[in-house]
């Protein structure tokens, strides 16, 4: 049956107006309301129930669908479409119709290409009857179109539960599977490639977490990108930083050996060669002034897998980020370093959390500023 129109009548061959030809010949409604016919139409209409109308909608879909199958016109696809929608708007609330219209609709949707709107009413028409194997193949193929193979797979298991003999929904189920497979084979061959590119950090968190015992949070500090490494003696070199609070101005150790004594540091780092801090106007960080420092529990120790993850350059995920904890077991404070131990001895000390970096801090015997600095006055952070 031809339904109302909003667009203008077209003109037939010899120039006659689309309302002046018998009814039979029209291809849309005229637009003229005082036309006899299309009342008499429109009075045959208004006497079907809603679910003769759906119906009605339903099977000028389906001869638009038989069309556009036999001459591949989009043109008769879209009408095909139109004359669904139309048949689901009328709403007539017989289950049985809707779902074929929505069925239908969605095997128009697959012949245009629209196939996210094919999965919508492919799904929607088998919320509406569970075993309908056209609606379960058409929501599997769109799945599949649309690169969604463990969905397309589930959708064409589902239809061949219920009907074994479904040859189109056992092509997808292999074709999805296939898809599945190569898709974990890839998961399988990145995950080797990730895990070979992190070993050597891997290797360098387990040696210093398993085999020296010394903890590392998360970074605070750096000097350039300089990390820790393993020299060919099997000895471990640090990047380490100096920082004199009062200023806080910093001095960088880019290679610190493990074995190395903070004294041997200090005493190039302000040899009577070495030129004087320019900041140290009244001369108090002298050789003979100096103490170090560091803050206990600093940070919070870092998991190997973590650890791995910040070597190798990553971020790790679920980084916790903990400030130092001014009260309880782990409250932290300052500590004084004697320069005679080796970096290796201060780094194993049970309170010391490495915080990305040795850091130690510098500060003169006997100034106004060093009582400050120990007591409460100038706070740890």
């Amino acid at each position: 049956m031809v339904e109302a129109s909003d667009a203008q009548p077209r003109a037939a061959c010899d120039g006659t107006a689309v309302e002046d030809l018998p009814a039979v010949f029209w291809d849309e409604m005229p637009t003229n309301k005082d036309n006899v016919d299309l009342a008499a139409i429109n009075a045959l209409i208004e006497e079907q129930t809603p679910v003769e109308r759906a119906e009605s909608h339903k099977n000028q879909g389906n001869e638009a669908l038989k069309t556009g199958l036999k001459h591949r016109k989009k043109f008769y696809f879209r009408e095909a479409i139109t004359a669904y929608t139309k048949g689901l708007d009328v709403q007539c609330g017989d289950s049985i119709i809707e779902t074929v219209l929505l069925s239908n609709r969605a095997q128009v949707h697959l012949q245009l290409g629209n196939d996210r709107n094919a999965l919508e009413d492919s799904l929607r028409a088998m919320k509406l009857d569970t075993n309908n194997v056209k609606a379960c193949y058409r929501a599997a193929r769109a799945s599949y179109n649309l690169k969604q193979y463990s969905k397309a797979l589930t959708l064409a298991e589902q239809g061949i539960a219920i009907y074994a003999g479904a040859s189109e929904l056992k092509r997808i189920q292999q074709d999805a599977q296939q898809h599945l497979q190569a898709e974990e084979q890839r998961a399988v061959e990145r995950a080797a490639r990730e895990k070979a590119k992190r070993g050597p950090a891997q290797q360098l968190a387990s040696t210093l977490i398993s085999l020296r015992s010394w903890q590392i949070g998360k970074p605070q500090l750096s000097i350039g990108d300089r990390k820790p490494f393993v020299a060919e003696d099997s000895l471990v070199h640090w990047p380490v930083m100096f920082v004199y609070p009062e200023t806080m101005q910093t001095d960088a150790v880019e290679d610190f050996v493990e074995v190395d004594s903070l004294q041997q540091h200090l005493d190039v780092m302000f040899s009577p060669d070495a030129p004087p801090l320019d900041w140290d106007d009244e001369h108090q960080y002298t050789r003979d002034k100096l103490e170090l420092y560091y803050l206990s529990h600093a940070a919070r120790p870092l998991p190997l897998e973590q650890l791995t993850e910040v070597l190798y350059g990553g971020w790790p995920q679920d980084l916790q980020d903990a400030a130092p904890q001014r009260y309880g077991p782990k409250a932290s404070k300052w500590c004084q370093v004697s320069e005679n131990l080796l970096l290796g001895e201060v780094l194993a000390k049970p309170d010391y959390v490495i915080p990305g970096i040795p850091v130690f801090f510098v500060v003169s015997k006997g100034s106004n500023y060093r009582e400050r600095f120990l007591s409460d006055e100038i706070p740890l952070f």
